[in-house]
Formats: C-alpha cells, structure tokens, sequence
C-alpha cells in the first residue's frame, strides 16, 4: 500500500496544536498515515506562525513540532511559481504538492476549499480528511 502524500496548510497546523479541528488530521500523521510535502517556503510559514505569541503555544511544543517537520517530511523545492489563488501567499502550497506529487491539500481556507482540486490534487477541509 502507498502511503498519500499530503501538504497541509498552515491554518491546519496550528488549530491541530491547539486542540481544534485539526487534532486527527496531525495524530494521523503523526502514526504514519500519510507523508507530509513541505518546502522551505512553507517551512518558514510554520516556524513564523507557530511562534506567533497570540497563540501561546509553549516554545517546547513549538520546537518539538518543528524538529518533527524537518525530519519526517519529503521535502521538495518548487521550481514553477503559480498564480492561481486569491492570496498570492497560498500558492505555495500548491506549488509544493505538484512537486511533491500530493494526493490531497488540507486547508481550511475558503479561497483554496474553493478549488476543490489542482491537477488532479483534492483540495479537503481538515474535517473531512481526518475521517
């Protein structure tokens, strides 16, 4: 059985850390479910935003986090750049999962659930992948 490869988007990381929606979704990764596409693009997005006081997330959880993202990820450096969505921000992640050759993006943002899917990439809300 191949296991998927999957980009999550940054929104997911961070309800997953806080005990939101995306709690399954990083349990499932976590035990193996599936493998996470990250480039340094997203990377940096994750450590900026992790560290984001407003979320009071313990440097502890958020270096833990990080040390697990950079060693049990497939990593990929897009070389095309896309301007396909709304937010010119979120098209790395799309970016990443072509490289990448992703089976899904999860992302709870409307701009991108919009899409549904890129290249034959599902586009799901954290919902409905942590079934």
């Amino acid at each position: 059985m191949t296991i998927p490869h999957v980009v999550l988007d940054t929104s997911v990381l961070v309800s997953g850390l806080l005990g939101g929606s995306s709690v399954l979704v990083l349990k499932r990764w976590r035990q193996g479910s599936f493998t996470l596409i990250i480039s340094s693009e997203i990377y940096e997005e994750y450590e900026t935003v992790l560290k984001r006081p407003k979320f009071g997330l313990p440097a502890s959880l958020v270096n833990e986090m990080l040390s697990f993202i950079q060693e049990e990820s497939h990593w990929v450096e897009p070389n095309i750049q896309l301007n396909i969505v709304r937010d010119p921000s979120d098209n790395k992640f799309i970016e990443a999962a072509l490289c990448g050759k992703a089976s899904a993006i999860v992302n709870s943002d409307r701009d991108l659930l919009d899409l549904k899917q890129v290249e034959g990439i599902s586009i799901i809300p954290p919902w409905d992948f942590a079934l």
